[in-house]
């Protein structure tokens, strides 16, 4: 794939996928490696398609004579062409704090012709606002037969993405009609109101210390904390220059 600044001025967005998370402040997940199964690959090819690696997820260019072979290909084969996209997560800590939790042995499948539009004006992959658990299926389920055939490929990817890209799709006029969003959720709750913590009045902590401890009632929701910084080096240096004669 191509850097983005080499992306010739001719070319237009096709559609995009990206990924948001609950966990991190900025909302975005970039963990994730997206590939191309073979079949796809080649459709992309064959349609001059620019596939580009986005921060947060992919998304892939054409010219006008890309958008017509691709609207070649749709009459050809009278029906939507069917784009499969296998992606891994790069992050080891990822089902750590990530709701629901992954059955074993499933992939999350999303499909955008599935797709429900949000508040931001994309194209949400789920009906509810964090991905379900409903989404996940058997590596063997009937869905996943047109992106991986006969057998999950190995190593088996932790979701399979499936975009249609149809008539109504090349017509799109706005940028958020092609692009779409799937969102996690945190794992554990936002606590609020009253009663959510117990007290013990007499616990031991660190050297035999006693002290009164609050542990919450139930799970407490996951967040991401960036990076402390210090600047008291840089106080003590302003107060000691407004000393200074």
């Amino acid at each position: 794939m191509r850097k983005v600044n080499e992306l010739p001025s001719s070319y237009g967005l096709i559609f995009r996928v990206s990924f948001g998370h609950a966990f991190f402040a900025d909302g975005t997940l970039r963990a994730l490696r997206i590939v191309p199964v073979p079949a796809c690959h080649d459709m992309l090819r064959r349609a001059g398609l620019l596939l580009r690696a986005q921060e947060d997820g992919i998304a892939a260019y054409g010219d006008a004579k890309a958008v017509q072979r691709l609207r070649l290909h749709i009459a050809e084969a009278g029906a939507s062409l069917r784009m499969g996209f296998q992606v891994f997560l790069t992050d080891p800590l990822f089902f750590e704090y990530t709701a629901p939790a992954w059955p074993k042995g499933k992939l999350l499948f999303l499909d955008t012709s599935r797709a429900f539009p949000d508040a931001a004006g994309r194209q949400r992959l789920h009906a509810t606002s964090s991905v379900p658990v409903s989404a996940f299926l058997d590596r063997d389920h009937a869905d996943l037969a047109p992106i991986f055939g006969k057998h999950v490929l190995a190593p088996a990817p932790a979701m399979a993405l499936q975009v249609v890209v149809s008539s109504a799709l090349l017509e799109a006029s706005e940028p958020g009609q092609r692009h779409f969003h799937a969102h996690f959720d945190a794992a554990g709750v936002a606590l609020a109101g009253d009663g959510d913590f117990q007290h013990f009045g007499a616990a031991n902590i660190a050297d035999d210390r006693r002290a009164h401890v609050f542990p919450s009632k139930r799970a407490i929701a996951k967040r991401e904390v960036g990076p402390l910084r210090f600047h008291l080096r840089a106080a003590a240096r302003r107060k000691a220059d407004s000393r200074s004669p």
